[in-house]
């Protein structure tokens, strides 16, 4: 019995598969929240370097928006222009973090021990007025041993469509420092994850340039949100404020045409400008321009028998 040529080739094809699938196995996605240029969600490697594979991270976890807002702001990075001038940049700038705070924050709340937070975003950078560049940032996220790691896959990539990017930039940040024109710059509360030692050490760097980890109990200083919208800085408002104390303002009791007091005569009673000075005195006294005994004064006055 002979075999089909097509049947063996189906089954060679099927075999191979098979064999891709256990040998580059696909990683799990969870979506959080996404916009036109932004995207932040979970992410479980199922390849990669031990870090992340193995999981143990403090997930769950509960940031508040201001301490996350402030560590963000405290992140910078240093780049080496053309002529060899190395400039500190920000890497998550007010813009930036207006937008992605609660995506993160709501990020770190779903996440499974075994999950890291994924998130990539572009920004806009104008140059020579005409020309303007697409600035790609993505990276991934993970709190271990009461320390958040943030480890980055490239920072302000020029040049890219923000839905290519996001096919190009993907992996496991973790597995190995990236070859890039920048590194990150640690603060006070901050360091460069130490590189594995191996037998080319004299050519590697011994920091990752790329990752950095963050004390969470030291004390970062408050960061000013640039509302996208209205492109205007605004002072740190989410700490919630104590209350200012109420001040109570005692508005004078409106007073409305009342009957005369007095009796004065038929005259009096029926002249048009002493009404029409009585009405006058009224509206005066309940705009506040004038005192309740000044009230009183002028229109005993009016009404007293000449």
């Amino acid at each position: 019995m002979k075999t089909c040529p097509s049947k063996i080739i189906l089954l060679f094809i099927a075999i191979l598969l098979l064999a891709g699938c256990s040998i580059f196995p696909r990683n799990q996605y969870r979506p959080v929240e996404q916009g036109d240029h932004w995207r932040v969600r979970l992410t479980k490697f199922e390849s990669g370097s031990d870090i992340v594979t193995k999981g143990g991270f403090q997930h769950p976890y509960e940031f508040s928006l201001v301490k996350l807002n402030r560590i963000l702001a405290s992140i910078y990075y240093q780049d080496t222009d053309v002529f060899g001038n190395a400039e500190k940049h920000r890497v998550f700038t007010s813009h930036v973090r207006a937008t992605l705070l609660k995506p993160l924050q709501k990020a770190f709340s779903m996440a499974k021990p075994d999950e890291v937070v994924d998130f990539s975003f572009m920004i806009k950078e104008p140059m020579l007025v005409i020309f303007v560049n697409d600035l790609f940032t993505s990276g991934i996220m993970f709190v271990k041993d009461n320390k958040l790691n943030v480890v980055f896959r490239t920072i302000n990539f020029k040049g890219m469509d923000y839905s290519e990017a996001l096919h190009q930039f993907v992996g496991d940040p973790t597995s190995r420092p990236l070859r890039e024109m920048w590194t990150l710059v640690p603060g006070p509360g901050q360091e460069l994850k130490k590189a594995p030692k191996s037998s080319f050490s004299l050519f590697e760097q011994p920091y990752y340039p790329n990752w950095l980890i963050i004390d969470l109990n030291y004390e970062y200083e408050p960061a000013p949100l640039t509302k996208r919208r209205e492109q205007r800085p605004v002072e740190e408002t989410l700490t919630p404020q104590k209350e200012a104390p109420k001040i109570r303002i005692e508005r004078p009791q409106s007073i409305q045409p009342e009957p005369y007091r007095h009796s004065p005569s038929i005259s009096t009673i029926d002249d048009p400008e002493v009404r029409r000075k009585l009405q006058i005195l009224r509206e005066l006294y309940n705009s506040g321009e004038i005192s309740r005994a000044t009230y009183e004064r002028k229109k005993e006055e009016l009404l007293s028998p000449k």
